[in-house]
């Protein structure tokens, strides 16, 4: 004997999988069997089409979404009057009794998806990209960057995750509702304002760009206010403030770089930051040489051949790494 639900599974897969022609055909066949079953199927297919998002909760597991869909049925409220089937009449459904059964169904499911939060995740690459919340607020990926955010906010909080990399935050002023970045076991806490979030290894770093943030990771906090910037050691939970941070920091998004008085180990550092590259210095080279310069819009070559005027050094590229020495000795 069929079970009910046996329908449901097979009309749910069906529905998730339409570019699949064996199932398609199938579904053809069993559609002409009986005028029950192609009422049922536009039953099915209308309360699907009102949860659009039901195979895509969490991580997209369609597998889940169908047994979250059929345990709603197995939860139908037993005081709504369907009339029992006659023995021996159970793989027949009357469209009666099931167009009943998925109103109470298509309640539960409205009432699920209201509750349950959608997640997104977005990756980047190569190439950095950008994310438009559901509330206004801009996420900016650098490259190799990975962040997860709900579809809606829900709940009195807005809450989103950098799950790797890199990005720069322009929040929505929303004083009902406070932001939070989480980075691993650490938290960015704010109103509205803009800053920079950065997670390698084993350190969070932060730059608030305007506003002002609170960053916290199990009994440490610390206040940062604009043109402020901290690290986190996530296995400590020790925060710092960073006293070299700087408006360089954005220059992965804003390609400008500033140095005043700037010893050529930060410069080197910055540039790596920056562009994505890993300069590597001579041993024989003073870190501590200084440079004073402005960079807006320039390309990494173009400020390398500057910094060749301006140095007796020479710069060598070698795929994603720059080697800076001395020039050879006649």
């Amino acid at each position: 004997m069929t079970k009910p639900t046996d329908h449901y599974s097979f009309i749910l897969s069906c529905l998730q999988s339409p570019e699949d022609p064996a199932l398609q055909a199938q579904l053809t066949a069993w559609l002409a069997e009986d005028a029950s079953h192609a009422e049922l199927y536009r039953q099915v297919s209308l309360l699907w089409e009102q949860a659009p998002h039901a195979a895509f909760f969490e991580e997209a597991d369609a597998a889940a979404a169908t047994a979250r869909f059929l345990q709603l049925l197995d939860q139908t409220p037993a005081a709504i009057p369907v009339a029992p089937l006659p023995a021996g009449s159970r793989r027949r459904w009357w469209p009666a009794a099931a167009a009943v059964l998925l109103m109470a169904v298509a309640a539960g499911w409205w009432q699920y998806s209201r509750q349950r939060i959608q997640w997104i995740s977005k990756t980047t690459t190569g190439q950095p990209d950008s994310v438009l919340l559901a509330d206004g607020s801009k996420v900016y990926l650098n490259k190799h960057a990975a962040v997860k955010y709900p579809v809606a906010f829900k709940g009195k909080e807005r809450q989103v995750e950098l799950i790797a990399g890199e990005a720069f935050f322009d929040i929505a002023t929303n004083p009902t509702y406070p932001f939070t970045v989480k980075s691993g076991p650490a938290q960015i806490r704010v109103l509205g304002t803009s800053f920079n979030v950065k997670a390698i290894n084993t350190t969070i770093q932060v730059y608030v760009l305007s506003g002002s943030v609170a960053v916290a990771h199990q009994q440490h906090s610390l206040r940062l206010q604009a043109g402020q910037g901290a690290s986190c050691n996530i296995n400590t939970g020790e925060i710092k403030v960073d006293t070299s941070a700087s408006n360089n920091q954005l220059a992965w998004r804003t390609r400008e770089l500033q140095f005043s008085d700037t010893s050529l180990q930060a410069v080197c550092e910055a540039l790596s930051a920056a562009y994505g590259v890993t300069m590597v210095l001579d041993t024989n080279i003073s870190r501590e040489r200084k440079l004073n310069a402005n960079f807006n819009n320039k390309t990494l070559p173009d400020i390398l051949q500057t910094l060749t005027a301006l140095y007796d050094y020479q710069f060598e590229q070698l795929n994603d790494t720059i080697y800076v020495h001395l020039p050879a000795r006649r």
